[in-house]
């Protein structure tokens, strides 16, 4: 390792690369120096690919080979990689311990793949045991990895979301998904609510953003299932687009069946809408049912008709004071910053 220039190894999947881009951003005033290793080319930093699929084992110890040769040859101060699925189980067996260690948890990582069978919870709880620090966004995914056998401090952190001096303006009867369009997020099931909501509701409006593998599948239950002028299907948005829509929407709803804390649940709270959730340990650290957003706990339809009905206003309070203490880029910088420098410094 080096004392003079600060350098780290990040490490994770750029199938989608949203969220490892926002991490860049976040923490790479810290480095002098950051090269991502990564299983798909980015525009964001300087890369190099590895393959971190298992699908064809015969393969995976001429991967491991192969990354190891990066991580010697970059020399990092330590490497932080994303997920304990195989990019992190790849990235131990590649390190064999010789650089420091730190493994953030995004939440399906420790809560979905460890059920999937033996092989898949020992790559999680191999990855665990390997890491030398672990973040989780949520308290309650720190208690599942505890739960896996993992007798190590979890901190507790999230990514973090800008918090633009914004003057929110007056709502419209919109509500908005933006979550990925596969089986995880039930975005299906949020149409099918919105169809019986929007009866007794007409004055409504249903914006349903992203994209993923069911796109087309719910744009034709959409059609059939919806009268023609209560909802629109936006695709994918930029940043600016999607800051618009949350700004226009009085309702932002996400009903996945497993989630740690989304970056979007707390974005939505930024922009002043009223979050209608499922019922999850990670969405109940953030919100209250019926104080500052929704719990869906009697299907989807009847949580929308209830955050129809609450004070915009006081909602909006309660989650700019949550925003303010818990989810700013500043507040989340600063932890991983910590961790960052008691590791260097016991390097040194």
């Amino acid at each position: 390792m080096t004392s003079n220039r600060k350098k780290l190894l990040l490490v994770g999947s750029t199938i989608s690369p949203v969220h490892l881009k926002n991490y860049y951003h976040l923490i790479k005033d810290y480095f002098d120096e950051i090269l991502v290793v990564t299983n798909y080319p980015i525009d964001f930093c300087k890369y190099e690919i590895v393959d971190f699929s298992i699908k064809q084992p015969f393969k995976i110890p001429g991967n491991i080979k192969s990354f190891r040769r990066i991580i010697n040859a970059f020399n990092p101060d330590l490497i932080h990689v994303h997920q304990a699925n195989s990019c992190a189980y790849i990235t131990a067996k590649a390190n064999q311990g010789k650089y420091p260690l730190v493994l953030t948890i995004w939440g399906s990582d420790v809560l979905l793949l460890p059920q999937r069978g033996f092989l898949f919870k020992y790559m999680v709880k191999y990855s665990l045991k390997r890491a030398d620090a672990i973040t989780a966004d949520a308290n309650y995914i720190a208690s599942v990895i505890q739960d896996l056998g993992i007798r190590k401090e979890i901190n507790v952190a999230n990514f973090g979301i800008d918090l633009d001096q914004i003057i929110i303006p007056p709502k419209e009867n919109i509500i908005y998904s933006n979550r990925l369009h596969n089986e995880l997020y039930n975005i299906d099931q949020v149409i099918i609510g919105f169809r019986d909501f929007v009866k007794e509701f007409p004055e409504w409006k249903l914006i349903i953003g992203g994209n993923g593998k069911k796109t087309e599948d719910l744009k034709k239950l959409a059609k059939n299932s919806l009268p023609v002028n209560s909802y629109e299907c936006i695709g994918f948005v930029d940043k600016d687009e999607n800051q618009r829509q949350y700004l226009r929407a009085k309702i932002w709803i996400s009903v996945p069946r497993s989630d740690g804390t989304a970056i979007s649940l707390l974005e939505a709270m930024a922009y002043g809408c009223i979050p209608v959730v499922s019922d999850l340990p990670a969405n109940n650290e953030w919100i209250t049912d019926g104080l500052n957003g929704c719990v869906v706990r009697d299907g989807i339809t009847n949580a929308l008709k209830k955050a129809s009905t609450l004070s915009i206003t006081e909602v909006q309070e309660i989650n700019s004071k949550i925003i303010e203490t818990k989810a700013t880029k500043k507040v989340n910088k600063a932890v991983f910053e910590s961790i960052y420098d008691k590791i260097i410094k016991a390097g040194n």
